[in-house]
């Protein structure tokens, strides 16, 4: 879980940060005095938990918090205070977890099981592998699709990532030189007709001849990977959607990614 610490006075958090480093479910990125340069920081940075002192200058904690939830609806947010009079407002705000100062070993011990617990409610059933070949599970079972172009058009609809592709386009990658629409339409159809048949007929979006997927309704190994996550479900393992050769455009994203980190 990629995790900020927010507290104008750093030592505060000093106990959180130290027992972050011994789990390797929690991957600390950002450790912050000035809730401002917090939030700047979150624009280019995706967050998945944050632990906040609400008393500080130029923003407190909850104005922090809110808007870091609206950037990132799933992040898990824990607050910290000395002041009890702010557990109320905290509560009103739907945190995630309320920790009072002065706080002991335990109650960070704790406060991290919480965390991991809590993260669990935001694992989506439906899982989409890209690294190696391009497969589809739904609570770790494979689906099976009626034909290899039907599962073809899905794996670019993933690989656009919510993006928009027409009948056309996708015609010109995935048929190349047989320009004939009915071909597409078939596979779309069989596409929608296998999701249909396990019920997540709701990740295809289709409008007037252009399709998408919907990317809040599954978990993805490519997107966790470009949002830096440590999930162990997105290493990448030198292969990217290996049936098919126009994602070696994609792969060569992803290998320039890695060299320069």
């Amino acid at each position: 879980m990629k995790t900020i610490l927010v507290d104008d006075q750093p030592l505060s958090v000093k106990k959180f940060e130290e027992e972050c480093k011994k789990n390797n479910l929690f991957d600390v990125i950002g450790i912050f005095k000035n809730p401002i340069t917090a939030l700047e920081f979150s624009k280019t940075n995706h967050i998945d938990f944050a632990i906040l002192d609400i008393h500080m200058n130029q923003m407190n904690g909850l104005e922090l918090g809110a808007l870091l939830k609206e950037r990132y609806p799933n992040i898990i947010i824990f607050y910290v205070t000395a002041y009890d009079e702010y557990a109320a407002a905290a509560l009103k705000q739907k945190a995630d977890y309320f920790i009072s100062k002065p706080y002991s070993i335990d109650d960070v011990t704790d406060s991290l099981i919480r965390a991991k617990l809590l993260s669990k409610r935001y694992e989506k059933n439906i899982f989409i592998r890209t690294f190696g070949n391009f497969d589809v599970f739904i609570d770790n079972k494979p689906i099976y699709f009626s034909s290899a172009k039907s599962k073809e058009l899905l794996a670019l609809l993933v690989n656009k990532r919510g993006g928009i592709i027409s009948t056309e386009e996708a015609m010109g990658i995935i048929w190349e030189d047989k320009f004939n629409l009915s071909l597409c339409r078939t596979a779309a159809m069989r596409l929608r007709k296998t999701l249909e048949s396990y019920g997540i007929q709701n990740i295809l979006v289709e409008k007037n001849g252009n399709r998408s997927v919907n990317t809040d309704l599954f978990d993805c190994d490519y997107y966790l990977f470009l949002q830096d996550s440590n999930d162990e479900r997105c290493i990448f393992t030198g292969e990217y959607m290996a049936q098919y050769s126009w994602a070696e455009v994609t792969l060569a994203t992803i290998s320039q990614k890695i060299n320069i980190f």
